[in-house]
């Protein structure tokens, strides 16, 4: 048995317990494998950063998990995954922005949402192999956790799971005529989405994401099946934080929306920028690219 295989069960029963499809997970493992098998053949010593990038629902996190268990388990490399997501501002913080730029800011999400100071830190800090602590946000609850330890010395790939990821700010002109219902109605004059674009182009995120070695990203058949994908994700965290309110389908289609801009945006942009686009269709399976 050759060590592709040894893990093959095991990382099944894993990809079935973080929802794969039961008749996709084995073909689900060969993907991952292939792409563990590249990042291990880099032959770097230095910690080799990983970005996953793609839109709300595509199986991120999944993707990420999956990639680490088969990195440490098969290849013995020291894997850790964070989201871009736990580097969210708090609500206080979201609050002051709600009421001195824009209400809109309230919700979290969109660039001009996150610690970019902090993440950066925290990569700086796990690139120079010291110890650090990686911030926890609770989607649940909306505000941040306590963070957890990480020894830097330790690791050999840090993988960064995060819808923008990669994401370039528009120019201009693309910025004046709204993209849906909620631009339209709570944006009219654009300052949110100038806002936004601003912090995208000036605040550090471009900086962070020229850190990654390699960039995978994960590309939607088409933007309403982000949607329903996010209604399923948030489906499983009311399976799995009782007590906690969540959004309801509706609520859903609208926090989306704060995405929808970017989201189409990263659809054109990222294949051709990407080191690696894996695309998929309304099932979660991998496809091969349109036009293919």
């Amino acid at each position: 048995m050759d060590e592709k295989d040894i893990f093959r069960e095991e990382f099944v029963d894993a990809a079935l317990d973080a929802g794969v499809s039961p008749d996709y997970a084995e073909n689900y493992y060969n993907l991952v494998f292939e792409l563990a098998t590249g990042l291990v053949s880099r032959g770097d010593e230095a910690l080799t950063l990983l970005a996953i990038s793609g839109a709300q629902g595509t199986g991120k996190s999944t993707f990420a998990k999956l990639l680490a268990i088969v990195l440490e388990r098969v290849f013995e490399k020291a894997s850790l995954v964070m989201s871009l997501d736990d580097f969210y501002y708090g609500r206080a913080d979201r609050e002051w922005l709600a009421s001195h730029v824009h209400p809109m800011l309230r919700v979290r999400g969109v660039p001009g949402t996150h610690d970019v100071a902090l993440l950066r830190q925290v990569i700086s800090d796990l690139k120079a192999r010291r110890a650090t602590e990686v911030p926890v946000f609770n989607k649940a609850t909306d505000d941040r956790d306590a963070g957890f330890p990480v020894m830097g010395q330790d690791l050999d790939v840090l993988i960064i799971e995060g819808w923008c990821w990669g994401a370039l700010p528009q120019a201009a002109p693309d910025l004046v005529q709204p993209v849906n219902t909620l631009e339209a109605e709570h944006d009219p004059d654009g300052t949110w989405r100038r806002y936004v674009n601003d912090q995208l182009a000036n605040a550090g995120y471009q900086a962070v994401f020229r850190q990654a070695d390699t960039c995978f990203f994960l590309a939607v058949p088409d933007f309403e099946t982000v949607v329903e994908w996010r209604w399923q994700q948030e489906q499983r965290l009311a399976a799995q934080s009782a007590g906690h309110a969540i959004m309801d389908r509706d609520q859903v289609g609208v926090f989306v929306m704060y995405f929808e801009r970017i989201t189409r945006q990263m659809l054109k942009d990222m294949p051709d920028r990407a080191n690696l686009t894996i695309y998929l269709d309304k099932t979660h399976r991998v496809v091969p690219p349109p036009g293919r």
